[in-house]
């Protein structure tokens, strides 16, 4: 055999060699993402983005009516070097219960993905920050993503709730903890009763609207059985995901609720707060209170720790939520919803903490 023909025999098995090398150096990626309702929308859309914008979207299976869902794909560019994407979401557990997960290192009942499995979450999306609820932040990494507002909200299609038009602080404690009282107690002009319906102790929403609005007791809240209200005596009272309070207010005309604002939706009105009604500049001028810092959290060293393939991930991810163009007034998702960080002109140093103003702004 010449030499040159053997030259290329061998420079082309070398070269096939390394085609096969390099593909079976390239792995699977799965990243587990564990939050709460309040940003659901956002958490979902961008899973879609991931892929879409960049690559072939292969996959995509959602179930738990939107709470949880499965997104896999490949991308091309600085991922092309991963084969399968998997993109796990669960929103139906709430926030704090996926810190819990995230900081022990350990699946607890509702810690699943699409297919029922029990997983560990990659990162969590709270707005709640760990030592608002006895987690310490040492260990964690935080990737700060915007400001998500929350909002008490009436059924619009009620004469019960009609004028009702303010929230003080001290009623809506009284709203949370007490049994239902007249709609008149509360504003309104009607002497039926009006009744509660809140989060469980596991939701962002729940947590932050209490340090804003300064309760420590437990609530007295309500579920529905058509439009029959009905006290929820369970363990940790109040509904696991948004849904089920939008519901219900929505069933039970003279009700009110508490959601984040993307929650709110046809048939139900946020009610202002110590008199100043939600908006976006409301928030930014620091004159309506009830909001949180969104971030997402991730062991930074250690056990659970995201090795080079699973931050590749997250960055990306992240890159894509924290996009200007994305978190613009025009986007149709983030829009009033949410609120860019850099938006603000206030700032508060500690979860629902008193809002203090940025150097450089006056009201």
């Amino acid at each position: 055999m010449k030499t040159s023909n053997l030259n290329k025999i061998l420079t082309l098995g070398l070269t096939l060699a390394g085609a096969v090398f390099t593909y079976e150096t390239k792995a699977d990626v799965t990243v587990t993402i564990e939050g709460g309702s309040a940003s659901s929308s956002v958490l979902f859309d961008r899973a879609t983005n991931f892929f879409t914008s960049s690559g072939a979207l292969t996959n995509v299976i959602i179930t738990g009516g939107g709470n949880v869902g499965r997104f896999q794909g490949y991308r091309t560019g600085a991922l092309a070097s991963y084969k399968t994407i998997t993109l796990d979401i669960n929103v139906a557990n709430g926030a704090i219960n996926g810190l819990q997960a995230l900081v022990n290192q350990h699946a607890y009942t509702g810690d699943t993905n699409v297919l029922g499995q029990q997983v560990v979450p990659t990162f969590v999306d709270s707005a709640t920050s760990p030592e608002a609820v006895g987690f310490s932040s040492s260990t964690l990494t935080a990737l700060p993503t915007y400001v998500v507002p929350l909002v008490f909200i009436k059924n619009t299609n009620s004469a019960d709730t009609a004028g009702i038009t303010n929230l003080s602080r001290q009623q809506a404690v009284t709203l949370e903890t007490s049994s239902p009282l007249q709609a008149a107690f509360y504003g309104g002009t009607s002497i039926n009763k009006v009744y509660f319906v809140g989060r469980n102790s596991q939701a962002a929403v729940r947590t932050e609207i209490d340090l804003v609005i300064q309760n420590t007791a437990n609530i007295v809240t309500y579920t529905n059985f058509g439009s029959t209200p009905v006290l929820d005596t369970s363990a940790d009272p109040g509904y696991g995901a948004a849904s089920g309070v939008y519901n219900a207010v929505v069933a039970l005309t003279n009700a009110i609720g508490t959601v984040a604002v993307q929650n709110v939706k046809v048939g139900v009105a946020p009610i202002p707060y110590e008199g100043v009604p939600y908006s976006v500049t409301n928030v930014i001028n620091g004159s309506y209170p009830i909001w949180a810092y969104e971030n997402y959290y991730y062991i930074t060293t250690g056990t659970g720790a995201p090795d080079g393939p699973h931050l590749d991930v997250i960055n990306a991810y992240y890159a894509g939520v924290t996009n200007a163009s994305f978190q613009s007034s025009f986007n149709p998702v983030f829009k009033t919803n949410y609120i860019p960080n850099g938006s603000l002109k206030v700032s508060r140093s500690v979860d629902g903490g008193a809002i203090s103003l940025l150097p450089g702004f006056f009201q």
